[in-house]
């Protein structure tokens, strides 16, 4: 079963750290799934895991696209 994400923040407003964060720590569904203390393309193939239905991070070349898309992809 896919995690429920109800919090992504604009990654255009944050660096990463605190953008994982709250990823992390306002969405119950990734609690144990996800830790914001790994690097960004670690913490990104564990949430596509968690949420199948995100763009995998290969595609993308920094964390702020990446999280750009998962937003749109969303609806977040």
């Amino acid at each position: 079963m896919a995690a429920e994400i109800v919090v992504l923040p604009d990654p255009n407003y944050l660096d990463w750290q605190p953008w994982a964060d709250v990823v992390a720590g306002y969405n119950p569904g990734l609690l144990g799934d996800v830790d914001p203390q790994d690097p960004w393309r670690e913490f990104a193939r564990r949430f596509c895991q968690a949420v199948p239905k995100s763009p995998q991070p290969d595609e993308f070349s920094d964390w702020r696209e990446w999280a750009s898309a998962v937003k749109l992809a969303l609806g977040v």
